[in-house]
């Protein structure tokens, strides 16, 4: 495990470059990491849909989160999805339930750490996505 003097979050995220800064800022200042280790697949929300037939790719998540989590010493891991996604195209609230379900799969994987969804939405903000038992709600972060 790292030394906990530098604090890791993990991040899963799209490979859009858009996306990455937004989902940092967020963790650096909601949760006080230093680093965020990023696992990116195109559309990376998608890989949780239980549709997209990427089980390899859900694979590979778990491994990479693995290892930030046991090695780095990471307590956070977030789960993004963005407006404007060429690799999981659709609106807000499609991207609002894969976020959902993803957060319900890596959660229970079982690392010891706190699993969070983020949207990042059209003016490149960060929502947190927040299932709140039949629906979802977000909070805003700018």
């Amino acid at each position: 495990m790292a030394t906990q003097q530098f604090r890791f979050g993990t991040a899963i995220n799209c490979i859009d470059g858009r996306t990455q800064e937004p989902i940092i800022g967020y963790l650096k200042s909601n949760h006080g990491v230093e680093g965020v280790d990023m696992v990116t697949f195109p559309g990376a929300d998608a890989v949780f849909s239980g549709t997209s037939g990427r089980l390899a790719e859900l694979e590979l998540a778990r491994r990479a989160v693995s290892i930030s989590v046991e090695r780095h010493g990471s307590d956070i891991i977030a789960v993004a999805g963005h407006h404007d996604c060429a690799g999981n195209p659709g609106g807000r609230e499609h991207h609002y339930l894969h976020i959902a379900n993803a957060v319900r799969v890596v959660s229970s994987w079982g690392f010891p750490a706190k699993v969070v969804g983020l949207y990042v939405n059209d003016r490149w903000q960060v929502e947190r996505v927040m299932h709140n038992g039949g629906g979802m709600a977000s909070s805003m972060t700018g």
